[in-house]
């Protein structure tokens, strides 16, 4: 080989240590720091709802887009130089993974996203490969590299300096206090935001409230006045709290924090009442109102261990093929557009909303509670302010407030709305009745607080809900209100009792959110130094309602200030649930088998037909006064003839029917059940819990024993 000859291409073993480090910190970012940190940029929430501080952000952000990057990249520069077969290979091992996670994201955004997962993956692998060979081949693809080593910089810039999240990073604290607010008839103040809680889970299809099935609410509406025609303005929660708290429509790519709404009843009451503020996903009260104390912060170890829990779940939905994410934990329940672009909406709700400072959404509840019943001792009246996360999903407590074994789905979900199948639909339906049979217990706990601590007389007491949520089958997204949804999402519960009110009134006027801070401002006699869209719902000037319109992710939609949508969808509920609450659900013509008891029942053995119960051994040691009922009952049944399609399944439980189902064949051809045992139905200690095959012939039903 002559001087002039070329030199052959510069494989691995010609590559600098500069090379190395920035073809992995390159690649690391562009595929998983930048999709990571610009989903997490565009949904500030999902660090407001834990609480996050600055610095944590600013740490999450360096770590992902330099820490990890540089100190893998740094590794495998240090194999490399211990020995250079084995740093060529182990740098073609991690740049091949990090590009296929790359060409995975790419793949999501094409037809080719419909394929199997184990396909896309082949495929994506094979990119990789190919995106390895290419770069371990071509200079100017190194080049390129090289010059894309600013990339980290940029990625981080742009996460902390231009996205949503700039405003939780460098929000100074610094709130403009409203104009002096004089307060001419002062008087203690309790409010109440329950969470995606319709009006119609209350009511029946005329409007009432039944006492037996809601006993706190019904107490309320004996003292106070229930708009039933209440109605948000706003389908999220993060625009919908600040437009009850400011009594203005708030206006578009803020955040739900003090900072972006300085003007709210915190603010109106800060320099004249004792605030008692908890709030759960917004920041809203300032820290001259309330000394930073509405939403303590976990300690550093365990909010970093929860927040990387959770984006290793997030990552997992972003970097997977969909049928492999759909096998890990939900985090499909409450903000939207976590996807971005034309994909699929993924709500973030379920998940990092149940990561404030309490997990357990009880905890701040029983809290509350707890305070409303000691006797005032401060010279100013009292304000306590709850923003609850219940009924909101997950829905996992029975009305006690117990646990009940949920299953980890909700029956019939096809996220984020609901399939065809009524049934299963129907049964997560009764699974967020249960739950909205919690909030009366709290609101029934609430007014015992108060009148334990002589004060309910002459305290103001406010609770109603920030939007609903729509559970019947085929609706595409059970929190985004359309022309079809407006009776589930935007008609909500509002009831006020007023100080020393003399009876209680149903008021169907159409009321909204917005009115809420005028109407507690019209009661106290204070003159808000702001200007509001809402009017005082208790003044005998007001305006008539023609329609009302409620904003989110579809737009404001128009719609008639009249009860018919609300009333049409609890219409519904009490037609499959009958009129004694969530636990009368059972299958079209089977409610009469409810409560029955088995002695007078032929029961015969099934020919081969055997069921299995999941966890079965929990009902040997049943504690009622426990912190968890197994009511969810669920299993397998084998040897049912083929072509018998799904069948109706009877739950005994010592010697009564306790709840009748309806089988579920799977895609995989295995018949399921599952059922909500009333807590009532059982005993403390053991427990004979059994399933059996209801059939209709033309003799009668047939009830068959299953073997085990």
């Amino acid at each position: 080989m002559t001087d002039d000859t070329p030199a052959p291409p510069a494989h691995y073993g010609g590559l600098g240590t500069l090379d190395v480090i920035t073809s992995i910190v390159v690649m690391f970012v562009f595929a998983v720091a930048q999709p990571l940190l610009d989903l997490l940029g565009r949904n500030a929430e999902f660090f407001l709802a834990r609480a996050t501080p600055q610095l944590d952000i600013l740490i999450l952000g360096l770590i992902l887009a330099v820490g990890i990057p540089l100190l893998l990249g740094l590794v495998v520069a240090g194999i490399n130089k211990i020995n250079a077969t084995a740093g060529e290979i182990v740098h073609g091992i991690i740049l091949a993974v990090l590009s296929s996670v790359l060409v995975l994201q790419i793949i999501s955004m094409t037809p080719i996203d419909r394929l199997p997962g184990w396909a896309e993956l082949v495929l994506a692998g094979a990119g990789g490969v190919g995106i390895w060979y290419a770069y371990d081949r071509s200079e100017t693809l190194r080049n390129v590299g090289r010059y894309a080593a600013i990339a980290p910089v940029v990625i981080l810039a742009l996460f902390l300096f231009v996205s949503p999240v700039s405003q939780l990073v460098f929000s100074s604290g610094e709130i403009e206090k409203p104009s002096e607010v004089k307060v001419a008839d002062p008087a203690p103040v309790v409010m109440v935001i329950f969470d995606e809680f319709p009006v119609a889970s209350l009511m029946d299809g005329d409007g009432v409230i039944s006492p037996d099935i809601y006993p706190g609410f019904a107490r309320l509406v004996e003292d106070g006045t229930w708009f039933r025609n209440a109605a948000t303005v706003q389908q999220q929660t993060e625009e919908s709290v600040p437009a009850i708290l400011s009594g203005k429509n708030p206006p578009s790519g803020k955040l739900p924090t003090a900072s972006d709404h300085p003007l709210t009843l915190f603010t109106l009451l800060a320099d004249s009442y004792d605030l008692h503020v908890s709030e759960s996903v917004t920041d809203l009260c300032p820290e001259y109102a309330c000394e930073n104390a509405t939403r303590p912060t976990q300690p550093f170890g365990s909010r970093w261990r929860d927040l990387i829990d959770d984006l290793r779940i997030i990552s997992g939905h972003l970097f997977l093929p969909n049928d492999m994410a759909d096998r890990l934990p939900a985090i499909d329940t409450t903000w939207s557009n976590f996807s971005g672009g034309d994909h699929d909406d993924i709500d973030m709700v379920n998940r990092f909303r149940s990561l404030t400072y309490d997990a357990d959404r009880r905890t701040p509840i029983n809290r509350f509670v707890t305070e409303l019943g000691k006797p005032p001792t401060g010279d100013e009246p009292d304000l306590y302010f709850l923003h609850a996360l219940v009924p909101h999903v997950p829905w996992t407590y029975l009305p006690s407030g117990q646990l009940y074994g949920s299953p980890p789905a909700a029956p019939g979900s096809a996220s984020p709305g609901w399939g065809p199948d009524e049934w299963l639909v129907d049964q997560a339906y009764q699974e967020h009745l249960m739950q909205v049979g919690y909030v009366d217990t709290v609101v029934g706990e609430i007014i015992d607080a108060l009148e334990a601590a002589g004060t309910y007389d002459e305290t103001m007491i406010v609770i109603l809900a920030d939007h609903g949520i729509a559970v019947r089958p085929n609706i595409e997204h059970r929190r985004v209100a359309t022309e079809d949804t407006l009776g589930d999402i935007a008609a909500i519960p509002l009831f006020i009792k007023r100080p020393y009110q003399q009876a209680g009134e149903i008021d169907d006027y159409r009321a909204e959110t917005v009115d809420v801070l005028p109407t507690i401002a019209g009661v106290l006699g204070i003159d808000v130094p702001w200007s509001t869209v809402g009017i005082p719902l208790f003044d005998d000037a007001r305006p008539e309602r023609t329609e009302s319109r409620i904003s989110g992710s579809k737009g404001t939609i128009a719609y008639p200030a009249d009860s018919e949508a609300a009333l049409a969808i609890a219409a519904r509920k009490t037609e499959h649930f009958g009129p004694n609450g969530p636990f009368g659900l059972a299958p079209p013509g089977y409610a009469d088998l409810l409560g029955q008891s088995t002695d007078p029942i032929d029961i015969q053995p099934a020919e081969t037909a055997i069921a299995t119960i999941h966890d079965a051994g929990v009902y040997n040691d049943v504690d009622l006064d426990g912190p968890m009922i197994p009511s969810w009952i669920s299993g397998r049944i084998r040897g049912i003839p083929d072509g018998t399609g799904d069948v109706i399944v009877g739950i005994i439980v010592d010697g009564h029917i306790a709840a009748v189902t309806r089988s579920d064949t799977t895609d995989e051809g295995v018949v399921e059940y599952g059922a909500i045992i009333p807590p009532d139905a059982f005993r403390d200690g053991k427990n004979y819990v059994r399933p059996i095959l209801i059939r209709d012939t033309p003799d009668g039903r047939e009830f068959l024993e299953l073997g085990r």
